[in-house]
């Protein structure tokens, strides 16, 4: 080949390398003036002391050198961050003031966990406009970002201070996510890549007897261990018993499908709205999962045709008195164990919406006779019977059901979920509303809903709706904004306390270190389990300065869905008589709930997670008829489910918020406070009784002596 024809195709090579090079090196290095890859302390795979670092990178510095933004994106998250190991690591509150100011606050508790307070520093994660999360820590800074705010690629985040306790120098952490699995930190620089993506390990199809059993018993001993409010639901000895029941119907060999039944059955009896399993498999025996023409639910305690397609829908609203022969109450009692099992102690809504929802989907689901024949026999409560042949569950079936039922169904049980967190709204001149997704609002969507408050009190918006249909919770310290925001008369509790069973976590834990002392300043009580944290007797409040935003009328929307800080909200604007709370009972319950810090565990055999709350919250123990123990936040004016909500008026809580607006009906102004509990209040009325009693006792002793 001639020489110019080399040269010409090495310039080429040498171009498109360039080109590569440069499409690969997406983000600008976090370190302030450096090139890409300067600094590198340890890569993806090698090891720091013994511990094999699979996934960061860790990059050092002169301390207190500017670190930037390496992409355009978000700020999602920011916290003071301590890692305990490469897996493993902590957040502290606390982000007013200097960042030695703050840290100086934990020094005390950090050294009686034996952690150096040097390795505490600020962690930033960054939602990238690529789709990307970054996870930048060893951070230090006096202004940090707020969470939703905008980041550009070489805006200073922060400046180099120390990353982890193995690492003597200045240094900060990089990671990558991508879809929620760890990925590549290095490609995105323009550098070789060590990084090994994560090779998943499938679990086995079928445990021996001896494998189920041992993860039966790690489950259930730490879940003895852990999870504080093991009593609402048995004795000690009755957990003990129901344990060894349990394990005593493992045959010798077991499918992981019918192992996972086993374990719901468990969860069944110990259930919590903050406790949850993942079983990571998929629990239908079937390979090809079948529908009926006809979707059936059991509302107002009758089971009818919710919906069909166009060849059955005379068939609609039809009571059904039996499915393929069997009682539709002994099918419901069946099916009971596969609804879900993430709600409170006794609370009763969850359920309700699950036997309207579910039996459609989960007869044919979970029953191995239901799809033999290929067809279903309906018996309806006139004596009519028919028989109709089952359709494959593919994406194009949902369209052969009647499409505005479905939506009304749809709106009936699970509010429509919008893309963001937070939307607020002017209805009309009177009347405002703001729905709430969930309580992880960015500081930015805390500010505009704030501002919003403030708008519409000035504007005169007497009414205001705040809709918690379908909310699962979030971070309490956007709940009391929320309640500050409203509020300016103090919060009315009784009693209160934080619980936690132990102190030092001993099972295996996927995010604790065997051994972790957490908790201590919480202390032992004589004649009573575990640790505690009494709440203190003053009442709490805003400041004697804080003036709510909004002070007109508010409406509260709460349905089956609504947990956590959702439920919280709605319990302290019914407890103290500012506002109007519609719909059904909420998934947790009021007077105790089990959140704050978690324990995650993996069983060994079956790979299972369990996600166990580990602290018990009880901020108000004020039980009354309105406020029973065991239920969550109960409404003002209860929604039961009915036929015509699924069928054809959806939005029904909704639509009955606007009506009562509309007739101007709100809390009784003249309703006597609560203020005490049931008990105190009959005990109050019979010590009246007694006392009466004995005057009139006194009364007829003194007249009878005049008469002798």
């Amino acid at each position: 080949m001639k020489a110019w024809k080399l040269t010409l195709l090495f310039l080429l090579g040498s171009m498109l390398g360039l080109q590569a090079q440069t499409a690969e090196a997406l983000y600008q290095w976090p370190i302030e003036g450096a090139k890409a890859g300067e600094g590198i302390l340890y890569r993806p795979q090698e090891y720091i002391d013994n511990e094999h670092n699979f996934d960061q990178l860790f990059i050092g510095a002169e301390l207190g050198t500017n670190v930037v933004s390496p992409c355009d994106g978000v700020v999602t998250y920011i916290s003071l961050n301590y890692l305990h190991s490469l897996n493993s690591s902590s957040s502290r509150g606390g982000r007013s003031g200097s960042f030695n100011e703050i840290v100086e606050q934990h020094r005390e508790s950090m050294e009686k966990n034996g952690q150096d307070i040097k390795y505490l520093s600020y962690q930033i994660h960054i939602k990238s406009n690529d789709g990307n999360t970054l996870y930048i820590g060893g951070l230090s800074t006096d202004t940090p970002l707020a969470t939703g705010q905008n980041v550009k690629k070489g805006d200073v985040l922060g400046k180099v201070h120390y990353s982890y306790k193995k690492i003597h120098q200045p240094s900060i952490h990089i990671s990558v996510s991508k879809g929620g699995k760890p990925d590549d930190p290095l490609t995105p620089f323009g550098l070789k890549t060590t990084f090994i993506p994560p090779v998943k390990r499938e679990p086995k199809k079928v445990l021996s007897q001896s494998e189920a059993i041992e993860d039966y018993r790690q489950l259930a001993s730490s879940i003895k261990e852990i999870y504080p409010s093991l009593d609402d639901f048995m004795t000690e000895e009755e957990y003990d018993a129901f344990v060894e029941g349990e394990i005593a119907k493992i045959p010798e060999s077991i499918s992981l499908v019918d192992f996972a039944r086993l374990v719901m059955n468990y969860n069944r009896r110990i259930h919590d709205s903050h406790m949850w399993f993942n079983y990571g498999i998929n629990l239908s025996p079937h390979k090809t999962q079948m529908w009926s023409p006809l979707l059936f639910g059991m509302v107002g305690g009758k089971m009818r045709v919710l919906n069909t397609t166009e060849e059955y829908k005379t068939y609609v609203g039809r009571e059904i008195e039996r499915i393929d022969g069997k009682h539709v109450d002994t099918l419901c009692m069946e099916l009971l164990p596969y609804t879900s099992m993430i709600y409170d102690a006794q609370v009763e809504s969850v359920l309700e919406h699950q036997l309207v929802s579910m039996p459609s989907f989960l007869y044919y689901r979970m029953d191995k006779d239901a799809q033999k024949g290929g067809k279903t026999t309906f018996t309806f409560v006139e004596g009519e019977k028919l028989t109709v042949p089952l359709m494959k569950a593919v994406p194009s079936t949902w369209y052969k059901y009647d499409g505005k039922i479905m939506s009304n169904w749809h709106a009936a049980l699970n509010r429509v979920v919008r893309k963001e967190n937070v939307r607020c709204e002017i209805l009309n001149d009177s009347t405002a509303h703001i729905w709430l997704g969930n309580f992880n609002l960015m500081e930015t969507e805390e500010d505009s809903m704030l501002v919003f408050l403030d708008h519409i009190e000035k504007r005169g918006c007497n009414n205001l709706i705040i809709d918690l249909r379908n909310n699962p919770g979030g971070n309490p310290s956007v709940l009391y904004k929320l309640v500050n925001a409203v509020m300016d008369e103090p919060i009315k509790s009784k009693g209160g306390y934080m619980k936690v069973n132990t102190q030092t976590i001993k099972s295996s834990t996927l995010n604790y270190p065997s051994g972790t002392v957490m908790f201590e300043d919480y202390k032992e009580i004589p004649g009573r389990k575990g640790y505690y944290k009494m709440n203190e007797p003053k009442e709490s409040s805003p400041s004697d300065t804080a003036k709510a935003l909004y002070t007109g009328h508010i409406y509260i929307l709460i349905n089956a869905n609504s947990a956590s800080a959702s439920t919280t909200f709605a319990g302290i604007m019914k407890r103290n008589a500012r506002g109007y709370v519609i719909g059904r009972e909420t998934k947790t319950a009021y007077h105790c709930m089990n959140a704050l810090r978690f324990a995650d565990i993996m069983l060994h055999n079956s790979m299972f997670k369990c996600h166990i709350p580990i602290t018990r919250i009880v901020s108000d123990e004020f039980v009354c008829e309105d406020f029973p123990y065991g239920r969550g936040v109960i409404p003002h004016l209860n929604i039961p489910i009915t036929y015509e909500e699924v069928t054809s008026k959806g939005n029904l809580i909704y639509d009955k918020a606007l009506e009562l607006i509309r007739d101007g009906i709100y809390l009784e102004e003249d309703k006597e406070e609560l203020s005490t509990d049931a008990t105190s209040t009959k005990a109050t009325a019979l010590l009246i009784a007694v006392i009466v009693a004995l005057i009139l006792l006194v009364i007829l002793c003194l007249r009878w002596k005049k008469k002798q």
